[in-house]
């Protein structure tokens, strides 16, 4: 049996709170964190609204395993309509949020409506409460957390919240909990603001999960197994996933200068290795052998004294090579100064780059920037585009809609040099010598993503292994297309079964390289008595995913959206390891199609529905 949880109900507009109860029932349907939204979402938003409408959904939902004791089991999801694509809006963050949820017997919070002025939502052991933030509106986020506790005397309650950048609904303004967990992608914190919502705060005693016997077995099975199966738990331990940087820019694959190039002189310097001279304290989020968290510190040189958190792998590709950067300590402050001010340091990183590509074309002038010069690696200029996006002012009110719309809004030919798909910007490594990263970019459900399918098998797994769970080695072959459509079906499903139980990906997948849901499945029967084969783990996950599909034809998707930026498809890289590389895209999404049970159009068949029992539903007729 699964301890009994919570769901509380919150409508804004009606200043309404009601509970109800998370079943066993529900968890064996769709587990819960990204599942249960995704289920919800679909059910309920059946009707046209804009994303920043009062209407829209916004949900905040634990892991079926978070905050218990297995292992990296700390991860929330937030889901809602998306203002950044208009699909779904899907980010997952880490830290001590969902492991306070989970001590108070919460799954998590449905809330609807716009409150009539500033607020946040104060989660105790006595319930749940809607308390003024005037006093918070137009802080940034770590004012805000500093803030929030000493007000309630409490330096133990976790925050989650906006800065400006979510209060002037930034499309891709993110949500912090803590100083450097972000929830960035997507723009949910556009959605925050345009509900009022400043801040949650959850507060409750420290509680060790309590573990049986057997599930202490299993816990240390599933630890052991994450520091020996690939040999790369040393490496995330030492420098986080920043220390994939290099062996990026040694394929010749590190997006640069808006993706013109693929390689820099001086990636040590910003890899994680290189990075590590500024690390003064490691972190962890609850219950994680890896600690690839870290406090940093600058030193000496230009922002001496500044303190923040270590850059993880995309970040430093985005908001460093793509815009031209190379200095670490301007690194290190910008990508801190997004956190700071509730920035996706992803869409951040891709629209800067994208203007200043755009000026150095001569598509945009000095006339069209208030007079700024984009120069590539400015750190002065960055900075303060990263301050204009965040208050919507100068330059930065037409970057902050996203480059998909700032491409419309300048004209011209800007669109082709706008680097997203769905309306959300690619992440930073370049998938022209990926195929089956260039796969998961396209037909992504989220938009421009990596993180939703995670299709690390690719270059983790051995030909062996390949051909036992895929039936060809090809698919370990970076540039072949063959098999890519089998790995991404593979991994799309269990990255959902991964978000849904709150476990996170950075050791359970890109350090375990295990994609067969046999420890999950252990770890489900051993924590919480629910008996899921990993066959059933599978059938829920690909029922998730055919969901989230449905969910995202009702709002207007269609098989034209599962596509690469022309520079991937048509124009080979000219220099470094990968030149003369290009996308393959179509037989691969054919494939991909194929093997998921769609049509040719991207469109679950009759059968797939039915086989998934997703047939005849009373919401498919919205589609």
């Amino acid at each position: 049996m699964i301890p009994p949880a919570k769901i509380f109900e919150i409508d804004l507009t009606q200043n309404r709170i009601k509970v109800e109860e998370y079943t066993e029932g529900m968890a064996g349907e769709h587990l819960a964190g990204f599942g249960f939204n995704i289920k919800t979402l679909f059910q309920r938003l059946t009707q046209t609204i804009t994303p920043l409408d009062p209407a829209n959904i916004l949900m905040i939902t634990r892991g079926l395993l978070t905050g218990t004791a297995a292992p990296a089991s700390s991860r929330i999801h937030l889901s809602a309509l998306s203002p950044l694509s208009g699909l779904i809006a899907s980010s997952n963050v880490g830290g001590f949020f969902g492991s306070m949820l989970q001590t108070l017997d919460i799954m998590g919070l449905i809330i609807t409506g716009k409150a009539p002025r500033p607020i946040y939502i104060r989660i105790t052991s006595n319930g749940v409460d809607i308390e003024d933030a005037d006093g918070l509106w137009g802080l940034d986020t770590r004012q805000t957390q500093t803030r929030l506790r000493s007000d309630l005397g409490d330096e133990r309650a976790q925050v989650l919240c906006i800065g400006p950048a979510g209060e002037n609904q930034v499309r891709f303004a993110g949500v912090l909990a803590g100083k450097d967990h972000a929830a960035g992608r997507t723009g949910l914190g556009a959605v925050f603001g345009s509900k009022n919502i400043k801040a949650l705060v959850v507060q409750a005693e420290k509680v060790r999960p309590k573990m049986s016997e057997a599930a202490a077995k299993v816990v240390k099975h599933y630890i052991r197994n994450m520091k020996t199966n690939t040999g790369r738990f040393h490496d995330y331990a030492t420098y986080g996933s920043s220390g994939d940087v290099l062996e990026t820019n040694e394929w010749g694959l590190l997006g640069t200068r808006n993706y013109r190039l693929g390689q820099v002189p001086d990636a040590l310097g910003i890899d994680g290795r290189g990075l590590q001279k500024f690390v003064f304290k490691k972190n962890a989020c609850p219950r994680c052998p890896v600690h690839c968290k870290a406090d940093i510190e600058i030193r000496d040189g230009d922002y001496k004294g500044f303190r923040g958190g270590r850059p993880e792998y995309e970040t430093v590709m985005k908001m460093g090579p793509l815009c031209g950067l190379s200095d670490p300590r301007a690194l290190l402050y910008l990508t801190n100064l997004c956190n700071i001010l509730g920035l996706d340091t992803i869409s951040t990183g891709g629209v800067i780059a994208f203007a200043m590509d755009l000026f150095d074309r001569g598509i945009i002038t000095p006339d069209d920037t208030g007079g700024l010069i984009l120069r590539w690696g400015d750190a002065a200029v960055i900075e303060t585009l990263i301050r204009q996006i965040a208050t919507c002012r100068g330059l930065g009110k037409i970057l902050a809609r996203g480059v998909r719309k700032a491409a419309e809004i300048f004209g011209k030919n800007a669109e082709d040099y706008a680097y997203h798909v769905k309306g959300v910007e690619i992440y930073g490594a370049d998938p022209r010598g990926l195929m089956g990263t260039a796969l998961s970019y396209a037909v992504s459900l989220r938009g421009g993503d990596f993180t939703s399918v995670y299709p690390i098998p690719e270059y983790r797994y051995t030909p062996e292994k390949a051909k036992r769970e895929f039936g060809t080695d090809q698919v370990v072959n970076l540039t072949a297309t063959e098999g890519k459509g089998g790995l991404v079906k593979k991994c799309m499903i269990v990255s959902m079964v991964i978000d849904s139980l709150g476990l996170c990906k950075v050791p359970t997948l890109a350090i375990s390289a295990n994609y067969d849901l046999v420890l999950e499945s252990q770890l489900i029967k051993a924590i919480t008595g629910l008996d899921l084969s990993t066959a059933d783990l599978f059938f829920i996950g690909e029922r998730l995913v055919n969901l989230e599909k449905l969910f995202n034809l009702r709002h207007g998707s269609d098989f034209h959206a599962d596509n690469l930026p022309d520079l991937f498809v048509n124009q080979p890289l000219t220099e470094g390891p990968a030149k003369g590389l290009k996308v393959n895209l179509e037989p691969m999404v054919q494939d991909f199609y194929h093997c998921m049970g769609w049509d040719e159009k991207g469109i679950p068949t009759s059968d797939t529905l039915r086989r998934l029992g997703l047939e005849g539903k009373p919401e498919l007729k919205k589609i």
